[in-house]
């Protein structure tokens, strides 16, 4: 297995973290992992979520600032 904490999640660009959460919930769901191994990962997957909902966040605000409103699809 290769190791899922390698990258810093703060480094990571939308696409980066995306392509490492796929590969984080595909070895979970392979079923191989230690249980150590399993809560690791979990908590890596926990860390890149975070890490893309920050991202997106940042760039609804950038939306928002350029256009002087949300658009309304991306209002809440």
């Amino acid at each position: 297995m290769t190791n899922l904490t390698d990258a810093a999640s703060d480094d990571l660009s939308l696409e980066g973290s995306l392509a490492e959460l796929e590969k984080v919930v595909r070895a979970l769901e392979e079923g191989e992992l230690t249980l150590e191994e399993s809560l690791k990962a979990f908590e890596r997957g926990v860390s890149l979520v975070r890490r893309c909902n920050s991202l997106l966040d940042g760039a609804e605000q950038r939306i928002e600032i350029l256009t002087g409103e949300l658009p309304e699809d991306l209002s809440r």
